[in-house]
């Protein structure tokens, strides 16, 4: 119970934030030329190919854990399976959101150290960054609530933790989550350097409804086709947005400091990414969901 109090939390804070926010700028006018169509559009195809990437990271990391132990694994476009048992093998359910949680930690660092006048691939390093936290950190926090999920098999199936350190854990995510939203807000806010004054609380507001919110939801409907047959798998990107999104958007409005990351991303729609995105299609649906043996 206490955590899913945290989950709904980490659902409804969001919420009470924008309405403050509302009702703090009322009255007054966003801004323009803070954001368009091209800044959106080409956030929103990164997003898509770092979820995706992401995802597949993990099956992949899940599928490697069982070869390691000798058994033979199968990594499809959505899924992994494998044939045989080993003691570890439960152990190995956890090092999925393990890895990705490390290569969001990686890509966090190196994409502070990256020069690019264009901003693209800083932008596509810190969506890299933002989806290894956000896919893996819940996982440990839905353990608590189903022992049979990868992680929660890894928990509870192997390491036999009890109930009461899977609640310390699941709260202490739900917290992280949301400190990890509010974090990224301020880093996203970055690439507006060139558009928005960042003294104007409606200007940030809104860039981050272009650059994260919007581009999220537009990323996760292009995640779809990655997704399906079956149907069931297309709520995972729209699970993510939920948890994490509304976080990034109702936190744009604090005074924070913020340092500017200059870019073209609001000049032209970029077509490498979109290439990129395409080709990853073809990958997912023409060699993973037939399955690959490793």
């Amino acid at each position: 119970m206490i955590v899913q109090i945290f989950m709904a939390m980490l659902l409804l804070g969001p919420m009470v934030w924008g309405v403050f926010n509302l009702a703090k700028s009322k009255g007054t006018v966003a801004p323009k030329g803070v954001a368009d169509y091209r800044t959106l559009i080409n956030s929103a195809v990164l997003y898509a190919l770092a979820f995706n990437i992401i995802y597949f990271l993990q099956e992949l990391f899940l599928v490697l854990g069982k070869k390691a132990l000798g058994l033979k694994a199968f990594l499809y476009h959505n899924d992994h399976n494998w044939s045989g048992e080993h003691p570890k093998m439960l152990l190995m359910q956890g090092l999925g959101a393990l890895g990705i949680f490390l290569i969001g930690l990686i890509c966090l660092y190196v994409q502070r150290y990256i020069s690019d006048a264009k901003g693209i691939w800083k932008l596509f390093l810190l969506w890299m960054a933002f989806q290894g936290l956000v896919q893996s950190i819940p996982q440990v926090m839905i353990s608590a609530l189903d022992p049979g999920t990868d992680v929660g098999e890894a928990l509870v199936g192997y390491l036999k933790l009890d109930q009461s350190l899977l609640t310390v854990f699941g709260v202490v995510c739900a917290m992280a989550i949301a400190l990890i939203c509010i974090y990224f807000s301020r880093l996203f806010l970055a690439f507006g350097a060139n558009t928005i004054d960042y003294g104007n609380t409606l200007a940030k507001l809104k860039y981050i409804r272009f650059i994260a919110v919007g581009a999220a939801l537009l990323g996760s409907i292009l995640v779809v086709p990655f997704k399906v047959p079956p149907m069931r798998h297309t709520i995972a990107p729209f699970m993510v947005f939920i948890f994490s999104i509304p976080w990034v958007w109702s936190s744009a409005s604090m005074d924070v400091t913020i340092h500017p990351v200059l870019n073209d991303l609001h000049k032209k729609v970029y077509r490498l990414p979109i290439v990129f995105l395409i080709l990853l299609l073809l990958f997912f649906h023409l060699v993973l969901a037939k399955g690959v043996e490793f």
